[in-house]
């Protein structure tokens, strides 16, 4: 296996020649390495020092248990505040290059660092019988984290801070449903009645909530991000359960109206509040409160570090939309050349839609998930109006 160097953040890494530039990881190569997950790594290492800073954590103690070829982590050790790092692959070939990586570091960071070479969640066991907690656990899987979430709710501390990363979007995006159910607990999904991958992403939240409310969590989530191919989501754990459960439960479609609407748990809404109608389609069970702090978002775009991440261009044209995401607290969003095909009309530019609705009152915010997608209070009828206003004139 030939190693090739490259450079990510402030540091060089070793990484197998065959797995960069167009490849498309696979679950039979040697050593899984994700070059196209460069942003998913910039944007934990700002979400981390972000915590740090917001909680006032000079030394974070951080657990990678499926470390790959150790760069996320000799990463952390480089560029967040961190005192120990616990890293683990069951790949022996994966830990070879880990520790090659963790032997380019400067031997006061190095020595930071902690590697194990096991099952994922047979390590997390082991850490958890000699009573190892973590203020940050960081899970990034080939697939669903769903398997993981358990044992790492086990090992993070009050108020610490979780990762997961979803790669199944097939399932996420109701493609599969069956596997939605069967990974994330959500019946019911219907594409027409938002931006399917801020769904997918409510979908992977709901999946790791509910393993969390089993043992008696709830995990709140703080940044979401939604990038090509994978989900990524930031939740921090406080106990009892009641401040998930109370965001959980329906988004509904009036099939005459076209009005969108929430139900929660508890709840027996049948009748579309606006036009009194039965004939409904949803989405859910699913977790209907935030999934963007802007408090966390704004300290991430205000780091200087950032300047220093090879992704920085998409990261400063990101967090700032995901700021706005979090000022509307609507769990949609409309696609508005979907919109526009619908009545019959060429799609007018975002910019002028957002002029209208604005002056109209409304908000109204373009979203991180897609370039074609508005986030805003005003329904369908109304937004397609303003898009036959804008209609060319012959």
């Amino acid at each position: 296996m030939k190693l090739v160097e490259i450079q990510e953040g402030v540091g060089t890494f070793l990484v197998p020649e065959s797995n960069i530039n167009g490849h498309i990881p696979r679950r039979s190569d040697e050593v899984f390495f994700n070059f196209h997950q460069e942003i998913n790594r910039d944007f934990s290492v700002l979400a981390l020092r972000a915590y740090g800073n917001i909680n006032s954590k000079s030394d974070l103690r951080v657990c990678e248990p499926l470390c790959g070829s150790g760069i996320r982590g000799a990463r952390y050790a480089l560029e967040t505040p961190t005192s120990s790092i616990y890293c683990n692959d069951i790949n022996s070939k994966a830990v070879y290059i880990t520790q090659k990586n963790i032997n380019r570091l400067p031997s006061i960071i190095a020595k930071r660092i902690q590697l194990f070479n096991m099952d994922c969640n047979s390590f997390l066991q082991k850490l958890n019988a000699i009573d190892l907690v973590f203020d940050f656990i960081d899970i990034d899987p080939f697939g669903t984290p769903i398997p993981f979430v358990q044992n790492s709710i086990k090992m993070v501390t009050l108020q610490g801070l979780l990762a997961f990363t979803a790669t199944d979007l097939a399932s996420l995006v109701g493609l599969y449903p069956r596997a939605l159910y069967a990974k994330y607990g959500i019946s019911h999904f219907d594409t027409r009645i938002g931006n399917v991958h801020e769904i997918a992403a409510r979908a992977l939240i709901t999946g790791i909530q509910h393993t969390g409310l089993i043992l008696g969590q709830s995990l709140i989530p703080i940044a979401t991000l939604y990038h090509r191919h994978f989900v990524r989501c930031f939740l921090v754990r406080n106990r009892g359960v009641d401040t998930v459960i109370n965001q959980t439960g329906f988004i509904h479609l009036c099939e005459r109206c076209q009005a969108r609407y929430l139900s929660f748990l508890g709840e027996n809404k049948t009748n579309c509040p606006t036009c009194g109608n039965s004939d409904e389609l949803k989405v859910g069970p699913i977790y209907l409160g935030g999934i963007q702090n802007s408090e966390y978002m704004s300290s991430m775009l205000l780091d200087k570090h950032l300047l220093k991440m090879g992704t920085r261009k998409r990261l400063v044209k990101i967090l700032p939309l995901m700021i706005d995401e979090s000022s509307l607290d609507i769990p949609w969003s409309f696609d508005i050349p979907k919109l526009a095909k619908k009545i019959g009309v060429t799609v007018p530019p975002l910019t002028q839609i957002m002029k209208i609705l604005n002056e109209t009152g409304y908000k109204c915010y373009k979203i991180h998930y897609s370039g074609t997608s508005l986030k805003t209070e005003a329904n369908e009828a109304e937004i397609c109006s303003v898009i036959r206003s804008l209609k060319p004139r012959s």
